[in-house]
């Protein structure tokens, strides 16, 4: 792949503007930086790394794709706010040259495949309605925007645990009208898409690239608690120091919000893999056959096929 050729990231970070290289290339050096970017509205450093975060997704792309042709893009979209991020992507492979085509639940609310786009829609018939949607999505905003933080800590954990279950089973029902339905699987096939473009929000993506056999990539590198980005992809994360997804802690914590951190890092490490794909495991093995990998083990296949030198 384009990304593990010597000599590319010196290219790729000559290319950003300064600012991106102060902000996320070397944390060494965060002090000096930090004294250069003096003066900075505040969020300048991290809007430029989502910036060159999008960008590092397109070249990948590109890469898989080629630079000279143009390629055939499937399209696992997420809903809501995941979706502004991928869009921006798709529209820069547009822009090149390439075909993108979005396979879209009907029940999907930000998208609407009635409407102009560069993009083509494949449209998927589900038997969950726009509003049953927005309800379901409506109550997990309410929760983490206004009680999340006003909750006790065990009455928290389990309203995730409601809406993580709530949230899952609508995936499934998603992907068993995708996965079910042969007509439509065999007119992806003869599609002949060179890879798909997937959201790791939820399960899945991985899945209908295995079905289709083609390569697939991730938009972001994102899950609970970042489980599969430290023991997959063996990112450096110890407690005293890198703060929990959701703990509202910073890298400088008092002993007992180091102690609270490795509480959070201990719950949400137990929530991945029993809460959030414990059910998947079953679901991959009756789609891909009694031998296949468990849904956690292929998804840290793919961290580790990513990063060879990770490899154990």
């Amino acid at each position: 792949m384009l990304l593990s050729r010597p000599g590319f990231h010196a290219s790729y970070l000559g290319s950003l503007p300064s600012g991106a290289l102060q902000c996320h290339t070397y944390p060494a050096q965060l002090g000096s930086a930090a004294a250069r970017g003096k003066g900075r509205p505040r969020g300048h450093c991290h809007a430029e790394q989502a910036m060159a975060g999008k960008e590092v997704a397109v070249l990948w792309l590109l890469a898989v794709l080629g630079w000279g042709f143009g390629g055939r893009v499937l399209v696992w979209p997420a809903d809501n706010s995941h979706w502004l991020n991928m869009e921006y992507i798709l529209q820069e492979l547009v822009v090149r040259g390439h075909e993108v085509t979005v396979l879209l639940p009907s029940c999907f609310l930000i998208l609407n495949s009635t409407q102009p786009s560069p993009f083509q829609f494949e449209v998927v018939e589900v038997p969950i309605t726009k509003k049953e949607m927005a309800t379901l999505l409506e109550e997990a905003f309410y929760f983490w925007f206004y009680q999340e933080r006003a909750l006790p800590v065990w009455a928290s954990l389990y309203r995730i645990a409601q809406l993580v279950y709530k949230l899952e089973n609508v995936t499934k029902i998603i992907c068993d009208e995708v996965l079910k339905n042969k007509a439509l699987l065999e007119r992806l096939k003869a599609s002949t898409f060179d890879v798909l473009l997937a959201d790791p929000l939820a399960p899945s993506g991985e899945l209908f690239a295995e079905k289709l056999g083609i390569p697939f990539v991730y938009t972001i590198r994102f899950s609970v608690g970042n489980t599969v980005e430290r023991l997959c992809g063996m990112l450096p994360a110890p407690p005293s120091y890198v703060p929990a997804t959701l703990s509202h802690l910073t890298d400088r914590m008092s002993f007992l919000e180091r102690l609270k951190n490795i509480f959070s890092f201990t719950v949400q490490d137990i929530m991945y893999h029993y809460l959030v794909w414990g059910s998947w495991d079953q679901y991959y093995s009756d789609v891909l056959g009694k031998a296949a990998l468990t849904s956690r083990n292929y998804i840290c296949c793919t961290h580790k096929s990513k990063y060879p030198e990770l490899r154990g």
